[in-house]
């Protein structure tokens, strides 16, 4: 039923999104923001991209990094993207406003994608880039399938036993808090986010101290330390830590799956469905 309702109330937003006349759709897109590199290489023919943020073909953080490599990619700098001859730049809302400014003072159009930090807003993105690129139908069956997957995991998630709790824990000690989009899918999947009883500081830092004294059933990490080649990035591998979690579930949830709000946040959900069975199972951890 909430399924039907979650449908019937986006068919109602697509309907609002005026259709465009094939000659009229844009055929020189480029993109400013991963966040809208993501949405656009699923939904726009290669052809029409004219380029992609230079974070696009980085596997680190990109989900789409292997068809990022086919595009040229740019900085977000308006002399290099004037030089593409755009008919539609499209970029995360608040993201390099200097270069949106000159863009949109000499005429381009430029369209800001709120950046989504819940599963609504993942839809209500994906409505809107199927808007200004003309192509209503492919954001009706993106959505669709997402909200499919979405079922079946939540569905596979059920359980009857008290939620166990889960950390996700990212380079230079950040926890994922509440009213996040990592936030959400934990709920989704069956956990109780343990972010906000470890005492975390304004920029999201929990001391390794609040870990080791109250760790999390299942600890998440933003990937293996050895793929940060930074300092920021030790806490992943601090021994403390793995001496701690040696009786605990550990998993990795890999960054590029939720650093933005897109539909590659249900493969996330399902690396977390997958632990919580685990567990629920008694089987060792991974």
């Amino acid at each position: 039923m909430r399924l039907r309702c979650v449908l019937a109330a986006l068919a109602l937003a697509l309907s609002s999104v005026p259709t465009l006349a094939e000659d009229a759709k844009p055929k020189r897109i480029v993109s400013l923001n991963l966040c809208t590199d993501i949405l656009l290489v699923d939904l726009v023919t290669p052809e029409r991209i004219r380029a992609l943020s230079i974070n696009a073909a980085d596997p680190l953080i990109s989900p789409v990094s292997e068809r990022g490599k086919a595009f040229r990619r740019v900085h977000a700098n308006a002399e290099e993207v004037l030089a593409l001859d755009p008919d539609l730049v499209v970029n995360a809302e608040y993201t390099s406003p200097a270069t949106v400014a000159l863009l949109k003072r000499v005429g381009r159009r430029v369209v800001e994608i709120p950046m989504a930090t819940d599963i609504a807003g993942i839809r209500r993105a994906i409505v809107q880039m199927a808007g200004v690129i003309g192509d209503r139908a492919k954001g009706e069956a993106a959505v669709a399938t997402f909200d499919a997957r979405l079922s079946r995991l939540i569905a596979a998630s059920t359980n009857d036993k008290p939620s166990p709790t889960a950390l996700i824990y990212q380079i230079n000690g950040i926890a994922s808090g509440v009213g996040l989009l990592e936030d959400e899918a934990l709920r989704l999947a069956g956990f109780r986010n343990l972010a906000p009883e470890l005492g975390a500081d304004r920029g999201g830092r929990v001391a390794l101290e609040a870990i080791i004294m109250t760790p999390p059933d299942l600890l998440a990490l933003a990937g293996p330390s050895d793929e940060y080649r930074t300092v920021i990035a030790e806490t992943l591998a601090h021994p403390a830590i793995a001496v701690t979690m040696k009786h605990r579930s550990t998993i990795v949830l890999p960054w590029r799956q939720w650093i933005c709000g897109s539909p590659y946040i249900a493969d996330a959900i399902e690396t977390l469905v997958e632990a919580r069975q685990r567990m629920g199972a008694g089987k060792p951890r991974s």
